[in-house]
């Protein structure tokens, strides 16, 4: 029905042009619009739903991720090692290694990955492990990785069936000749747990890296790029960028969403830290909270009751939680529990300070 009506209103316009004589020239510069959408435009976009028929369309980059080890930065030794192997293997003609890496989370194990797949000039087909019911799910991402890479995020969740059965993929004999030459590589944040219960698994793995911790050099660098290639015409004070690097936790991932909402804030780097709940050093309200709750038992409290008192769950803690409060020695882990050492407590000192004189 609308597009009847447009045919008419159409026939209307040429046939009032040709009764007012109307100059061929003229009439060929003559053109309807519909907003800001010319109407043959809009009637062919009908007709062709998958033609974009909209102006105001953009393209501009919202995200950033390095594409060469040159622009990833830090992990010098790492880098390394990996660049060696990867000429070795284009040289021989050899499938690029098994390879394992562990690393806290948001460190940069999938942005390596692709940077290794990128020099190898090969596909990557990605997974998260959990998501694994069997194996031959794992050959269907062989197969679809034509003889690349296939990256199984979250190894450490692999079950004990499956990883038992990864050892005849990873490791192929005369009895399982259909299985393509491939390069696996697992990526975990708890390798600790990974040896201690598939320590046949993490044998296989002929590379194995652990991402080390990022100076502050390091993530002043990165701030610095991820600033010029995304937001270029927003140049940070040498100030709030040392700010940001001092309350990212060490990990990329959480300096890039403080980056990026200090951009949106104008610059406002209290308020953002304010609004994420940071006060200090990448301290949070929460961390204040278990350090002041820990104070109350110096017997230790266990992982069951820490959990309750936050309202949240033991895994949430373990893995969200307490590494950073375990890292800056605020808390330790004994056989009866978690306590609060000498640091901790001066660290509820310190936080309590820096609250006292944001009020002021």
């Amino acid at each position: 029905m609308l597009e009847f009506l447009f045919f008419i209103l159409i026939v209307g316009i040429v046939l009032w042009v040709s009764k007012t004589s109307v100059r061929k020239a003229d009439f060929d510069s003559f053109e309807l619009y519909i907003g800001d959408v010319p109407v043959d435009e809009y009637l062919e976009s009908i007709e062709n739903p998958t033609k974009i028929c909209s102006t105001n369309t953009s393209s501009s980059q919202t995200t950033y991720r390095p594409s060469t080890f040159d622009e990833y930065i830090g992990q010098e030794k790492i880098k390394k090692l990996l660049s060696k192997y990867i000429k070795a293997s284009k040289e021989r003609e050899f499938v690029f290694p098994h390879l394992l890496i562990s690393g806290k989370a948001g460190m940069g194990k999938t942005t390596l990955v692709q940077i290794i797949a990128k020099k190898l000039g090969v596909k990557v087909v990605e997974t998260i492990t959990s998501e694994i019911v069997d194996t031959a799910q794992v050959l269907s991402l062989i197969e679809s990785c034509e003889g690349g890479i296939v990256f199984l995020d979250e190894i450490h969740s692999i079950s004990r069936d499956n990883a038992e059965k990864l050892y005849t993929i990873m490791e192929p004999t005369l009895d399982s000749p259909n299985i393509p030459p491939f390069t696996l590589v697992g990526a975990t944040t708890e390798l600790g747990e990974m040896i201690q219960t598939r320590k046949p698994l993490v044998d296989r793995f002929k590379i194995q890296i652990e991402l080390e911790d990022y100076t502050f050099s390091d993530l002043t660098d990165m701030s610095l790029l991820y600033q010029k290639k995304l937001f270029p015409n927003d140049i940070l004070k040498s100030g709030t960028v040392d700010l940001i690097c001092y309350n990212c936790r060490n990990t990329p991932r959480k300096l890039i969403r403080l980056l990026e909402a200090t951009v949106y804030f104008n610059q406002d780097i209290k308020e953002v830290l304010n609004c994420f709940n940071i006060i200090k050093n990448g301290f949070t309200y929460k961390d204040l909270e278990i350090l002041k709750y820990l104070t109350l038992n110096d017997k230790g409290i266990g992982l069951q009751g820490l959990a309750a008192y936050l309202d949240t769950s033991q895994a949430n803690y373990l893995f969200e939680v307490e590494p950073y409060l375990l890292k800056q020695k605020a808390i330790l882990r004994t056989p009866r529990g978690r306590k609060i050492t000498e640091q901790g407590v001066e660290l509820i000192k310190e936080l309590n300070c820096e609250l006292k004189i944001a009020k002021e």
